[in-house]
């Protein structure tokens, strides 16, 4: 049988983890927890697996498990800088790295170095227009 308390904590976990979903512009929530044996966040993370733990929101949809600590790991940028927004219109230069790729345009900021391997679809999960 259940514990009723079990429960209750798990939906106050659930609903404190939706309620702390960051809008853009403030710091995405950072792991509470050791991650020692416990880095395939997925595990638990993932929608249904386990009641108490809060699920990937939907903006984060398929995700491979190694980009959870960009912005979850207590040490990672987004714990500590807030990103820059997009400072352009996005249409018709919806391509990221068709410009903020490292020597492509002069003026143009290239992408930080700890963005290495990230694929451009995650650019606007941290970055917006403004």
């Amino acid at each position: 049988m259940i514990d009723r308390r079990f429960i209750g904590t798990g939906g106050v976990i659930l609903l404190v983890g939706l309620v702390a979903t960051p809008a853009f512009g403030q710091t995405p929530p950072a792991v509470q927890h050791d991650l020692a044996g416990r880095d395939q966040c997925l595990m638990c993370h993932t929608a249904g697996a386990m009641e108490a733990v809060p699920d990937m929101p939907a903006s984060h949809a398929d995700p491979p498990n190694e980009t959870c600590q960009w912005c979850h790991a207590p040490d990672a940028t987004m714990q500590t800088a807030t990103p820059p927004a997009i400072a352009h219109e996005l249409e018709g230069r919806d391509q990221c790295l068709m410009c903020h790729t490292p020597g492509r345009m002069e003026p143009v900021p290239d992408t930080p170095a700890d963005h290495e391997g990230r694929a451009e679809s995650y650019c606007q999960l941290c970055h917006k227009a403004g």
